[in-house]
């Protein structure tokens, strides 16, 4: 038995699919590649595949998570090879590791924190856009209305935005940068940060891309110098702003 983690990107050609058809679609081609995916035991064994935080419809990411459970133990670079065969355009494999067998199990339930890009195209005025940000992280509460499956209620946002920036400015288009709290347990949407900032006014076109996933300190023991376990690689963790 052993188990592997896949990160992956989502491109444009598929930012339209939900997360429940991309799961689909990779479990699909994991069995098209021929991967002996471990069950579990029951009266209706499914294979032991678990996912990172989904994106939202219409964004775009290069830090997805997939691990899963093969039967036996393969070389990663193979893993990767075959399963991208089997993948269609827009969902790219980007690498795949294992995990040692001394280590305990990923599920990503220490996952609590997601960096995004978020470019708005449009009539955009820079200096109210850096205006509203400032205002956005000096606010000691921004209430948010949430419906949708669960009767409507009122989420405060404010202890959910780490950063928030203005990375680049043009004429017609302007760059930001946010780390937000995700997770199962519940957290920020990039879309309400555009919400807040008045952006989504004028038909300006807004792009969301993940660009990265952590586990924060307060999810994993402290590390030295402060560095946040980042997938992939690690970095110093972001403070609130």
């Amino acid at each position: 038995m052993a188990q592997f983690i896949c990160r992956y990107r989502k491109a444009p050609e598929v930012r339209w699919i939900s997360h429940l058809d991309l799961k689909r679609t990779l479990e699909r081609a994991m069995r098209r590649a021929g991967l002996e995916l471990e069950l579990t035991k029951g009266h209706n064994p499914h294979p032991k595949i678990s996912y990172g935080p989904p994106l939202p419809l219409g964004a775009t990411g290069e830090a997805e998570l997939l691990a899963f459970h093969l039967e036996e133990g393969a070389d990663p670079n193979a893993i990767k090879e075959r399963l991208s065969g089997q993948l269609p355009p827009g969902i790219e494999i980007a690498e795949v590791w294992a995990v040692p067998g001394y280590k305990k199990k990923e599920t990503f339930g220490e996952v609590d924190l997601a960096e995004y890009v978020i470019t708005v195209t449009g009539r955009i005025d820079a200096e109210q856009v850096r205006e509203g940000v400032g205002k956005l992280l000096e606010s000691e509460a921004l209430m948010v209305q949430r419906g949708g499956e669960r009767p409507e209620r009122e989420v405060d946002l404010r202890p959910l935005i780490h950063s928030l920036e203005v990375a680049e400015v043009s004429e017609r288009e302007v760059t930001l940068r946010a780390r937000l709290t995700t997770g199962s347990h519940g957290g920020a949407r990039p879309q309400e940060i555009v919400q807040l900032l008045g952006l989504e006014a004028n038909d300006n076109v807004v792009r969301y891309h993940r660009t990265g996933v952590f586990a924060s300190a307060e999810a994993t023991a402290p590390r030295p110098r402060g560095v946040w376990r980042r997938w992939g690689r690690s970095r110093t963790g972001p403070s609130k702003s």
